[in-house]
């Protein structure tokens, strides 16, 4: 039995080969654009994260447990500190990705359409635009800070300020070609989920093709402050959610997309099929 485990900057998951799924909202990059550490709570969240998930991989009797971090333990000046830590508390060995290999895992986990395609990446720390013209090999990428922790804490409920700022933000990517769009990560498939109406998250229905009208005509909603009330699905994303949207709107904008696929699969389906990060 097979596990991979991914510390992202909002949230910690879980997947094992069994097909158990597990996935914790922890913050951990929660205020690194001021401190330029990762944030104490989000740290304690994460290591009683990671100890939950060894304990379940223990049960499941799992032969080989990978654990990945990407942009907020790469980035942040204790990023060494906290691997440490959670070495000693839960006895895993974390790996720490480097942008070029945080694109390829994208690339190959997530769901896609066959041939070129643009994936974009949304975490809680940054967005990684990878782009690739046989759908295998990137020929572009680059990652900004564009997170929905970072843009939360950047904005700070000022979603006017967001919208107006975003087109310049996401403008640092550049020429990028028009390829079909592939967005994953949490705060998209929530997104996905909320446009879907859907009353209980389900990843098979978020993975799919959407268009960008869409996206406008749920915005209301998505920056509503009753957002975890019109749609539950998306409760527990409430106050990074509205950022997603933000960004992902400017995006499509940017890439003069009119409409763009979601993948609930991505970097963690890529190491637990085999991906090899060692």
């Amino acid at each position: 039995m097979r596990a991979a485990i991914d510390i992202g900057s909002n949230s910690v998951r879980l997947a094992i080969s069994d097909g158990t799924t597990r996935s914790i909202i922890t913050k951990l990059a929660d205020g690194i654009e001021k401190t330029g550490k990762l944030s104490p709570a989000g740290i304690s969240a994460t290591v009683s994260a990671l100890d939950e998930f060894t304990a379940i991989c223990r049960e499941r009797g799992c032969g080989k447990v990978v654990v990945f971090a990407t942009e907020a333990v790469r980035r942040a000046e204790d990023g060494k500190d906290f691997c440490a830590l959670a070495a000693l508390k839960t006895g895993l060995q974390i790996t720490v990705l480097s942008p070029d290999e945080e694109a390829r895992l994208a690339l190959a986990g997530v769901t896609k359409p066959i041939g070129a395609v643009t994936v974009c990446d949304l975490g809680g720390g940054s967005m990684e635009v990878i782009c690739s013209s046989d759908g295998k090999t990137p020929s572009y990428a680059k990652s900004l800070p564009l997170g929905v922790v970072v843009m939360k804490n950047k904005f700070d409920g000022d979603y006017r300020s967001a919208i107006d700022q975003m087109p310049q933000l996401v403008g640092e990517y550049g020429n990028v070609p028009h390829y079909p769009v592939v967005i994953s990560g949490g705060s998209a498939c929530a997104i996905a989920a909320g446009i879907l109406n859907l009353e209980v998250y389900d990843k098979q229905k978020v993975s799919a093709k959407f268009t960008a009208k869409q996206l406008d005509d749920n915005m209301p909603i998505f920056l509503s402050p009753r957002l975890s009330v019109l749609r539950p699905v998306c409760r527990k994303r409430a106050d990074t959610l509205p950022y997603g949207a933000i960004v992902i709107q400017a995006l499509l904008n940017h890439l003069h997309a009119t409409e763009f696929y979601v993948s609930d699969a991505g970097n963690l389906e890529a190491v637990l099929n085999g991906y090899d990060i060692a």
